[in-house]
Order: C-alpha cells, then structure tokens, then sequence
C-alpha cells in the first residue's frame, strides 16, 4: 500500500512539472510573437542627406534609412567605381535566389561554394538555406568567370564589376570577372548591398547601380604574432573571414619568437618543446587547412620563421643557438655550427609544403643582436666586422630557401627594416629581389636605393601599441600611444614618391601579440584593419571624414552581424546621427 502512495506522489510531481514546462514554454513563445508583432516606437525618414526619427506612415528602418539616403551606399572599402543610376530597393527572401554560373567546368564548384559562403553571411533573417545552380525564384544571380586557372599569385588580377538592376519580374545581378578571386570580391561586394530590413523581417537590396572595382596594391595583408600568445586555427579562420569581408588578401603569420615556437614540424630537428603546452600547437594538417581556407576567401598566406634573432631556445638544437641564457629574448642562431642552416632549410622545406606564398618568402632577419656574435669565429674570420656577418649570414639564408624551393629563388624574399638594412643592405645578394618590410626609422633611401617595400610602420599600422609596458621594469610601453582608427586610414606614405608606386607592393597591418589574448584579438583587429583595408584597396586621396565615419562605423555594425567582436568608435547615439558626432 506504501509503495502505491509513493508510486502516485512521484506520478503527480511529474505530471505537474510537465504541465508547468508546457505552461512556460507556450507563455514564452507568445511573448515572443507579441514581441515580433509589436511595431517599433518609430521610424525613419530621410531629409537633407541625414536620418531622422519618425512617426510618418512612409517611415523606413534605419538600415534602409541608412543604405537609401546618403549619397552613397556605406560600402566598405569604397569602390573604385560606383554609379548610382535609379537608387532604390526592393523586398527579397534567400529562399527566392537563383544562380547561374557562367564560367569553365574547372572552377564551377568553387564558384558555388563562394556563392554558399556569400549566403551564409548574409543578416540571419530566415532559416539556413542552401544555393544551388539551376533554382529559378526571384533574385537572379549571374558569375561570369573567364579564366579556369584558380591559383592565387601575386599577380593574380582582383577586379570585378557588377550590376544589380530591378526588372519587372525579378532582382538581376550580374557580376564579371576575369577569375574566381575577382568573382568572390563581387560577392563580398553584393552582400554590402543587401541588409535586414527591421519592419518587415526581410532582406531588401539595393539595385540599379554599377559598380567596376579593382585594388590599388597588391599586397594588402595582416600580420598576426601566434609566439607571443598562441591563437586556435578556429581564431585565424574568423580573422580570415573577417579580412574576406574586408577585401584583404595576405595573411601573414609570424610563427616563432624567443617565447615559443608552436609549429609542430615532423621532418626537423626543431623540438616540440618549443610550444607552450601539448594545446598550443600547430600541426601541419592544421596550417594546411588554414591556408586553403584562406585561398577560398582569396586570401595567401605567408609562414615566417624569424631568423637568425627572435628564435626560441627551448625549441632549437642547443649547440645552434648563441645568448639564450640568462635573456631568452637575445637567443640567436650560432654562424660557426655548420648544422644551423641545415636546420634552417629544413624548416624552410617545411614550410613550401604546409602551402606558405611561393612568390613571397619571409626570412625575418629582424632586430638580430649582433653582438651574440662578437667571440665566435665567423667573426674573427671578418675582422671582428660582425655586419659582415650578418650579411654573409643572411645570404645564406637566402640560398637556403632557393635549395628548399626546388632550387628556385621565390620573386619577393622580404626582411624586416633595420640600421642593418639601412647600412648594409647593398651587401646582400639577389638585390632585385628584396623585399624590405618597414616598420621604423626613414623609408625614402628603400625607395631611392630601387628596393622594393612593404609597409607596416610602427605608431601607424600598428595595432598594439598604446598598452602600456608589458615587463615589470619597464615605465612606458615600447610603442605607446594607442593609435585610432582615422590615424590606420588616414596613413599614406607613398604619397610623396608617386615615381616610385611600382616598388611599393602595399602593406600590412601588425598585431603584436605580447598583450593579446584570444580574448582581445578581434576588438584589436576591427575596425582599425577595415580601416587599413580601404587605404590599400581604394586608396583615396580626396577624404570626406563624415562619409568615412559613416560607413566604418556601418560595416562594424555588419561585422557584429557577422559574430564578430568589434571595438567602438564613438558613443552609441552616434550610430543613429553619425552628423552630430
């Protein structure tokens, strides 16, 4: 009889959950349809080129407020070419999308991947929904792709155009490309066109505009400092979205320091040991997948090992490093072990088959301490002359990537700036093919001197600086202060040598990371690399600040769509009157 009792309370408890779940659940999904069916506050209307609340029947959203009424739609980077023949929008689903793909078979199935990935980063308005070729709804999409070579070059040509104008029984997208990279920016371009439209809980598209884009360098990347803080492979495929997104196209990764070496390398004598624990390295089926990752987003990647400074101790053969002990942080190759640079070239074969940039290979050859060479033999050899050294040293280097590369010589073999290079540099060998990446000092004997150059100056295109000194003795930070976002834009350091435009391979953004986390890595990068990005694709020499602070501030706003984590500009009332601001 107990047993009964106990068996019909438990049975009732149950029952009385289940009934309070349901009661729940139904309580909150009508609140959430009261919350969808309730209209917003107000509206938006446009007067005089600017936004402004409304009560109006006619009164818009604020995205589409903010894509219809300005003189220009907030396009980021800003295209070459932008005609605005009828400005206007229209109502659209992703479920009404057709695609045709005009191209040869070889890249047909990238060309559809890249029209998924453009889907996908559309606003999440409606369920996932999948693109394939042959649907015939509502917005007819077009890809014409000419060349069937899909290998991304430094020459590889990135222009594209695209129409999107309204007919009477559907949205027409045409977007012309000479290959499939050209095509993908098209993309990215046509995502920008299209926004959620808050009333409606709908896209809408702007059409009947042309646009012909193209970049202005060729070079427009991204250094990210994986030694000082290691970075999942899942944090470098969102900064290679968020790049994508940008119309970014190298990835560069500096992937050993005097703190770590995190590259797990099976056919080396370098240790694994050099890594911060067994969760902090790169395997190489990893860094393969990153780098094609990033080719589908037409983005190369390049893998420095920095030598023959900044190398890590605990990760080098003991006998081939030189000053490691007491400072780690002075560690250099040893010039006199004949192993050293075997060592080296078998990192660097390492490195052409995980798929780093075969035109652009990064040696390092940053801030060496020569003094680590001052008692060895190499340098009694040169009369205690360690420059000599070092440019004896470096061209062996150099001969060693050629030997790694199949005994060619990569077009671009790039060093960091440095008084070395200032005073020394004319001493290396393959002078047409250097490739100075500055980052301090003077510039213009680079130029003058024939050499070619890639930008990255500190207290410009820095995106660490400005927090403070990170070792305990230290009063001010190495490259204080902190630098904004209309300083990355405003940066234009060839302007003054426009007979030199042809040495000037573009530049790169650098994210240091002795004080960032994979906490802070993306308000680091975003906005301030978008800025970047506009200043290496469009590169425009007349700045209207309003409509530049307008459309960063627009595209953080897609990028927060987009998951992604973005620093602030200005005050939040400014998003809604950037002309106040």
């Amino acid at each position: 009889m107990n047993m009964t009792k106990v068996i019909l309370f438990w049975l009732f408890c149950a029952i009385l959950l289940i009934s309070v779940v349901v009661i729940y659940g139904q309580q909150n999904e009508n609140l959430k349809q009261n919350v969808s069916k309730n209209p917003p506050l107000h509206g938006w209307t446009c007067e005089n080129n600017k936004c402004h609340k409304s009560i109006d029947a006619n009164a818009t959203s604020l995205g589409t407020c903010k894509m219809l009424c300005y003189d220009s739609p907030p396009l980021w980077p800003k295209p070459k070419q932008l005609e605005i023949i009828n400005k206007n929008s229209t109502l659209f689903q992703k479920e009404h999308i057709v695609l045709t793909i005009h191209s040869p078979n070889e890249v047909k199935s990238e060309l559809e991947e890249a029209a998924n990935t453009f889907l996908e980063s559309l606003p999440k308005n409606s369920t996932k929904y999948h693109l394939y070729e042959g649907e015939v709804q509502i917005l007819k999409l077009n890809i014409h792709v000419k060349e069937r070579n899909i290998e991304l070059s430094t020459s590889t040509k990135e222009s594209y155009t695209l129409f999107c104008q309204k007919l009477p029984e559907a949205i027409l997208v045409n977007i012309f490309a000479s290959n499939y990279f050209g095509a993908r920016h098209g993309l990215e371009t046509l995502s920008q066109l299209i926004w959620h439209d808050t009333l409606t809980n709908k896209l809408r598209i702007l059409h009947d505009i042309k646009i012909t884009d193209e970049p202005s360098f060729n070079h427009r990347g991204v250094l990210i400092d994986v030694s000082r803080h290691f970075f999942s492979i899942d944090i470098l495929k969102k900064a290679v979205d968020g790049m994508a997104a940008s119309k970014l196209n190298v990835l560069h990764l500096h992937l050993s320091d005097a703190a770590s070496f995190p590259l797990q390398l099976p056919n080396s004598k370098i240790s694994s040991n050099g890594a911060y624990d067994e969760n902090s390295i790169y395997t190489p089926e990893d860094i393969k997948h990153l780098v094609q990752y990033a080719k589908k987003r037409g983005i190369r990647t390049i893998l420095e090992i920095d030598a023959p400074s900044h190398v890590s101790p605990e990760a080098w053969p003991k006998d081939e490093v030189l000053c490691a002990d007491p400072d780690m942080f002075r560690a250099t190759l040893n010039p006199d072990n004949p192993e050293t640079l075997n060592t080296l070239q078998s990192v660097y074969e390492n490195l052409f088959e995980l798929g780093t940039d075969p035109e652009t290979f990064h040696i390092g050859d940053d801030e060496v301490v020569t003094e680590c060479w001052s008692n060895t033999v190499s340098a009694q050899k040169e009369d205690n002359n360690v420059y000599n050294v070092w440019s004896k040293f470096t061209n062996a280097m150099m001969e060693r990537v050629k030997i790694a590369n199949n005994n060619t010589l990569p077009k671009n073999i790039v060093l960091w700036s440095s008084p070395l290079t200032d005073n020394y540099i004319k001493s290396l060998s393959y002078q047409k093919d250097l490739v100075v990446q500055y980052w301090f000092g003077q510039f213009g004997h680079i130029l003058d001197n024939g050499y070619k150059i890639i930008f990255s100056t500190v207290g410009q295109w820095y995106l660490d600086c400005g927090f403070g000194p990170w070792k305990k003795i230290d009063q001010y930070g190495s490259c204080d202060p902190y630098t904004d976002w209309k300083k990355f834009y405003h940066y234009r350091p060839w302007k003054d040598y426009p007979q030199r435009l042809s040495q000037v391979l573009g530049g790169e953004v650098c994210l240091w990371s002795e004080q960032v986390s994979p906490d802070d890595v993306e308000t680091r990068l975003w906005p301030r690399t978008a800025a970047f990005a506009e200043r290496v694709w469009s590169d425009p020499d007349i700045i209207d600040i309003d409509d530049v602070a307008r459309r960063i501030d627009f595209h953080s706003e897609r990028l927060k769509e987009r998951g992604f984590r973005v620093a602030a500009i200005w005050p939040q009332i400014c998003w809604l009157y950037p002309e106040r601001c």
